[in-house]
C-alpha cells in the first residue's frame, strides 16, 4: 500500500507565519522605496522649474517674474502668474489653468512638473515661489472679479542682483494641501496660493535688525513646523496647532497663514527646495533657517 505524502497543518501554519513575518518586514521597506521614487520625481520637477526660471532671468534683464497680476478686462489680457511666465521654458503640464474658488479666479500651473506625486489630492499651487522674489501685482485678493481696473501700473520686480547668497536662498518649496472650500466658512482662506510666505513671525522669534545685520545668530524656534500638515485632512485647521508651541492656535480669518502657503516636509520628513542658484535638495524637517534661507535684506523686514 502506497503512503500519501503531504504537509501537516502545523507545517503549513509555520510557513504562513514565516511569510507573514517577512511581509511585515518588507512592506515598510517597499513603501519607503516608493516614497523615495516620488521624492525623486518631486526633486526633478523643481529642477526643471529652476532651469526655466534661470532662462527667464537671462531673457528678462535678470528680473524675477511677478507672482500674480491682473491687467483688467479692457486690456484684452487675462490673469498672469509666475507659472505662466516661465511656462515657455518648461512646456510640461499646463501653465494656463483657470480655477474659480469662492467666486475668485485663480490662475496657476497644473499637472506635469507642477504636480508632486506625493500630494494627497492633486490640485493647483502644489509648489510656491518665495513671495519676496516674486512680489504681488494687482490680484484677485484686492480687486472685485466683476470690476477689475481698466488700467493699472505694473509693480516693480526683483533683480537677481538683490540676492546676497543665491546658493542659500530658497526660491521654490513644496507646500501643504489647502482645506476644501466650504460655504460655511466663505471668508476663510481655504485655497492654496502659488507662493510660500516669508514673514519672519511665521518661522522664528523676531530677532531684530541688529541681529540680522550681524549674521542672524540666534536660536531659531522653527515655527514653520506648526504648519507641517495637510489641511484637507483637518478641516477646519486643528487648534492647537499640531507640533506648535504650547497653546499656539491658528486664527480662522479671511487671511491666515496656513499649510497651503508654507513649506511642507512630506517626503519622509524632508521638503524639496529649489535654491536661487538652480540647485535642488531635500531639506530635513527643522532644517530651514529663516535668516539664511528665506530672509532677503531690503525686501523682508527684520523685526
Amino acid at each position: 500500500m502506497k503512503s500519501k505524502k503531504g504537509f501537516t497543518l502545523i507545517e503549513l501554519l509555520v510557513v504562513i507565519a514565516i511569510i507573514a513575518i517577512l511581509a511585515a518586514i518588507l512592506f515598510p521597506v517597499f513603501a519607503q522605496a516608493r516614497e523615495k521614487a516620488r521624492q525623486t520625481t518631486c526633486i526633478s520637477n523643481e529642477k526643471q522649474m529652476g532651469l526655466a526660471l534661470l532662462q527667464y532671468l537671462q531673457d528678462n534683464d535678470e528680473q524675477f517674474p511677478i507672482r500674480q497680476y491682473y491687467f483688467g478686462p479692457t486690456a484684452g489680457l487675462g490673469p498672469v502668474d509666475w507659472e505662466q511666465e516661465v511656462y515657455p521654458y518648461v512646456k510640461n503640464g499646463s501653465g494656463n489653468t483657470d480655477v474659480t474658488v469662492a467666486g475668485v479666479q485663480l490662475h496657476y500651473g497644473n499637472g506635469g512638473v507642477w504636480q508632486c506625486p506625493s500630494f494627497p489630492t492633486p490640485q493647483e499651487a502644489e509648489y510656491g515661489i518665495n513671495i519676496e522674489l516674486a512680489p504681488n501685482g494687482t490680484g484677485c485678493w484686492n480687486v472685485p472679479v466683476s470690476g477689475l481696473p481698466a488700467v493699472a501700473t505694473v509693480p516693480g520686480v526683483v533683480s537677481d542682483a538683490t540676492l546676497q547668497s543665491p546658493a542659500d536662498t530658497i526660491m521654490i518649496a513644496e507646500k501643504g494641501e489647502a482645506a476644501p472650500y466650504s460655504p460655511a466658512t466663505p471668508t476663510f482662506n481655504n485655497y492654496g496660493e502659488n507662493e510660500f510666505l516669508a514673514d519672519e513671525s511665521l518661522y522664528t522669534n523676531p530677532i531684530g535688525a541688529a541681529a540680522c545685520a550681524n549674521g542672524g545668530t540666534y536660536n531659531d524656534s522653527h515655527w514653520e513646523l506648526q504648519f507641517d500638515f495637510d489641511a484637507a485632512n483637518d478641516n477646519p485647521y486643528p487648534n492647537p496647532i499640531p507640533g506648535g508651541p504650547a497653546g499656539a492656535t491658528i486664527a480662522l480669518t479671511s487671511w491666515a497663514p496656513n499649510p497651503a502657503n508654507m513649506p511642507r516636509f512630506r517626503h519622509q520628513g524632508t521638503c524639496s527646495c529649489l535654491f536661487a542658484d538652480g540647485h535642488v535638495k531635500s531639506v530635513h524637517r527643522g532644517g530651514i533657517d529663516w535668516y539664511k534661507n528665506i530672509y532677503i535684506q531690503g525686501l523682508e523686514p527684520c523685526n
